[in-house]
């Protein structure tokens, strides 16, 4: 750049039109120009300096304060039998009735002896299955407003999330996943509350397996509010739109911010009933539970499985992995191998990185980190 000439054809006037721009306006603009440059160079500079390791710190975060929750979100095991019965009697409040629901009565063969199981352990219950067509009836029957709420909804999924809502509401009882099954009568659960909530394992509540009596002030305020979720600006991707519109996100929310009375509610460890966290491969007293889980989730999908099993379970071991890759290019290491060269970095065999370690052991102290993390989030 550099400053027009006072005599030039093309130099901008004077403001009172006496005349060309003076010279030392020109120079402050042209050193405006420069200071403007250098500081758009410094700041690429400093990103294309900057070592890929640090992104581990915000991610590292996120995996801690998800281990916090896990371990000490949960309620006591040894807690819940004083927690769950009001008085001596402990005379159950909640109607003999279990609740299931599928597409169809073709249930899948992993499932298929669901029913039988809860029939058995239950001889003096009521079994209750739930079509799609069944479940719309009933919405349509008895809470016709939602009707256009439940048929907008876009997944089949929502439907079977918000049906058991209603059907608690309109006739009490247990309603249970297909892919939960009793070991013993699920009374030792239930208690003499009035509403029966499960923990998850890793936190929060959830709606695989619910209980309460008939017109639940609860069951009420959630089949109240479900329109207003049914679509959120936060809702982008489908896993977290099944999740916060009528799922179990959405359930353990509505919870939290119920202003209701809860002293007649009771919130199940998730070891007592039965779930083991998705992350582990195996868990302390899930095989004491009265409830036992085949495999489920089959409605996920896979921003369901980068959801679960990556941001939820393993953030730390995965951004490891993936952060080692982009700074073996990074560095020119990749380059290097590729070209039969070594593992030496384009930058000298002595460059230094993030706390002024090698490249060898900062990311052998990184790849430890995530081995140690990923074994940590998996034990029972």
């Amino acid at each position: 750049f550099s400053p027009p000439s006072p005599h030039s054809a093309h130099a901008s006037r004077h403001p009172h039109g006496t005349g060309a721009v003076p010279e030392r306006e020109a120079m402050l603009c042209f050193n405006h120009m420069a200071s403007k440059k250098d500081k758009q160079f410094g700041v690429r500079e400093i990103l294309r300096r900057t070592d890929v390791a640090y992104i581990l710190i915000p991610v590292a975060i996120l995996q801690s304060i998800f281990l916090w929750l896990e371990f000490r979100g949960g309620l006591p095991l040894g807690a819940f039998d004083t927690l769950k019965c009001s008085t001596e009697e402990c005379q159950q409040a909640i109607p003999k009735i279990i609740h299931q629901t599928y597409k169809t009565e073709n249930i899948p063969e992993g499932w298929a002896s669901t029913p039988k199981a809860w029939k058995e352990q239950h001889p003096d219950w009521q079994y209750e299955f739930w079509t799609d067509e069944r479940n719309r009836k009933l919405i349509q029957d008895h809470y016709p407003d939602f009707l256009p709420t439940y048929d907008a909804y876009p997944y089949g999924i929502q439907r079977s999330d918000a049906a058991r809502y209603f059907i608690l509401h309109k006739y009490g009882g247990v309603y249970a996943d297909l892919d939960i099954q009793p070991r013993r009568p699920v009374s030792e659960i239930l208690g003499d509350k009035e509403l029966v909530l499960p923990q998850t394992p890793n936190f929060g509540l959830t709606n695989a397996f619910m209980a309460s009596v008939k017109g639940s002030p609860f069951m009420e305020h959630i089949i109240k509010i479900l329109p207003e979720h049914a679509n959120k600006w936060y809702q982008v991707v489908r896993h977290w739109h099944i999740m916060t519109s009528a799922g179990p996100t959405f359930l353990w929310a509505q919870f939290e911010r119920w202003s209701g009375d809860k002293s007649n509610s009771l919130i199940v460890p998730a070891g007592y009933w039965g779930k083991c966290s998705i992350c582990k491969t195996r868990c302390k007293d899930v095989d004491t539970s009265p409830l036992h889980h085949l495999t489920g989730n089959s409605w996920f999908s896979i921003d369901s499985f980068v959801f679960n099993y990556v941001i939820m379970c393993n953030p730390v071991p995965l951004a490891v992995v993936v952060l080692f890759f982009i700074d073996l290019y990074r560095s020119g290491r990749l380059h290097n191998l590729a070209s039969g060269k070594g593992f030496v970095s384009q930058k000298g065999p002595h460059a230094r990185n993030v706390m002024g370690l090698s490249f060898a052991r900062k990311w052998a102290i990184f790849f430890t980190l995530g081995a140690f993390l990923f074994y940590l989030k998996r034990m029972p």
